[in-house]
């Protein structure tokens, strides 16, 4: 009797055990019809009774498992995405713990990770950016090599204005040492003589073998230091601490003392918190280490401009021009510098008598005011050659044809202005 009753309950165990095999095989099944629903009840079948499986048993039920939740987030978005993201990493860990070389499991993973960030590219263009740093975010957990991640989802959070995650992924991003800048191997194309960025360097080295390519070199990308210390900055202002924007600067420059962009960031620190003599001190030392750069010059004339030093403005924007003969924005700064001091002029002769005295000194003022226009004119006129659609820079020159007698200029130019405002 009792013999029975055992054979009876080993019966039973085995029923089960060919069951949920079943289920799980169903699962497979329902998999390669895109049926997710079905899988999902499948597998939810099998769950209670896994406990005394085998491996391989076991390695099946979790392999359809991240199918079925990776795929059900590939139609979803949000909360619901994301968890059903993170249900099929869980699964892809479960089996590779018992097969830590499992090639279908890494495959999976691998094809979820491109998924993962093309969903994160699309969202980002779509302007979900909450979802975009979720999903790089997760990408970089899944390989903490690969940093560069880590600061795509940044970026995103910096764009979609999170910035405590932003400042969380920086912080993270600067204790490891993360400077952004990344080995590219190129070469010349002979036909098109562009210089062109191959993917390896045994890429480039083949194409180079063809006689198409010559000139190979290696290169290195702008460290990403400066970028990274300016948002931390740029962050904290937003959130009214200057002092703490200031401490990430800092910390950066001590990092990298000879790094131009973090020089630059601090700079315009300064500068958006008003502190435009330490603006005009940095801006200094930035063109010492850059005196070829002619946005350097441009900038420093307007903080000179600022603090009142019209002449060191004016050489900073020649300089500037000089170096970049179609810097249109120089040329307008020079001629409203150069204006400006009509205005003292104008002010000086408005408190003038009608004596004979007061009059000669009115001509001479008046002179004086029209050698300012003289001087400004040619400024504009180069502006607007560079930059013909500038009405602001067309109106000033037609006030100063004008001003000086130029009625035939002035014609010309006026009948111009009005036929772009029809």
């Amino acid at each position: 009797m009792k013999k029975s009753i055992l054979a009876i309950a080993l019966l039973g165990i085995t029923s089960l055990g060919f069951s949920q095999r079943g289920e799980i095989r169903d699962a497979e099944d329902a998999i390669e019809d895109k049926n997710f629903e079905l899988a999902l009840t499948e597998l939810n079948k099998a769950k209670p009774q896994l406990e005394d499986e085998k491996d391989k048993w076991l390695i099946r039920y979790h392999l359809a498992k991240a199918k079925t939740h990776g795929n059900m987030a590939s139609s979803q978005s949000g909360d619901e995405m994301m968890k059903n993201i993170n249900t099929s990493l869980e699964s892809i860990d479960e089996v590779l713990e018992l097969e830590s070389d499992n090639e279908e499991a890494l495959n999976y993973q691998a094809q979820l990770r491109q998924n993962m960030v093309q969903t994160a590219i699309d969202g980002q263009n779509e302007g979900d950016f909450n979802t975009a740093q979720d999903l790089l975010y997760k990408t970089y957990q899944m390989n903490n090599n690969d940093t560069v991640m880590l600061y795509y989802a940044a970026s995103a959070a910096v764009n979609g204005k999170i910035y405590d995650k932003a400042l969380d992924y920086y912080g993270e991003l600067l204790d490891l040492g993360f400077d952004g800048s990344t080995t590219q191997y190129v070469a010349k194309n002979k036909e098109t003589g562009e210089v062109e960025i191959f993917e390896s360097k045994n890429m480039r080295d083949i194409a180079v073998k063809t006689d198409e390519f010559v000139e190979p070199s290696v290169q290195r990308t702008p460290r990403l230091t400066g970028e990274i210390a300016k948002n931390v900055s740029l962050i904290y202002i937003q959130q009214d601490k200057p002092e703490e924007a200031l401490v990430a600067i800092k910390r950066a420059k001590e990092e990298n003392p000879d790094d131009i962009s973090v020089m630059q960031a601090e700079a315009d620190l300064y500068y958006r918190i008003g502190k435009i003599d330490k603006y005009n001190e940095v801006m200094k030392e930035v063109v010492l280490k850059d005196p070829e750069n002619p946005s350097l010059y441009y900038n420093l004339g307007v903080a000179s401009e600022q603090l009142g030093d019209k002449d060191s403005a004016k050489d900073y924007y020649k300089k500037a021009i000089e170096l970049d003969p179609e810097m249109v924005n120089a040329y307008i700064n020079l001629a409203a510098l150069t204006l400006s001091e009509e205005r003292t002029i104008v002010e000086e002769m408005n408190k003038l008598g009608n004596s004979r005295a007061d009059n000669k000194k009115y001509q001479e003022l008046n002179e004086k005011k029209k050698q300012y226009y003289i001087e400004a004119l040619p400024y504009l006129e180069k502006a607007n050659e560079l930059d013909p659609d500038n009405m602001d820079a067309m109106q000033t020159r037609l006030n100063i044809y004008y001003q000086l007698g130029k009625d035939e200029q002035a014609k010309e130019l006026q009948e111009k202005i009005n036929s772009m405002r029809e």
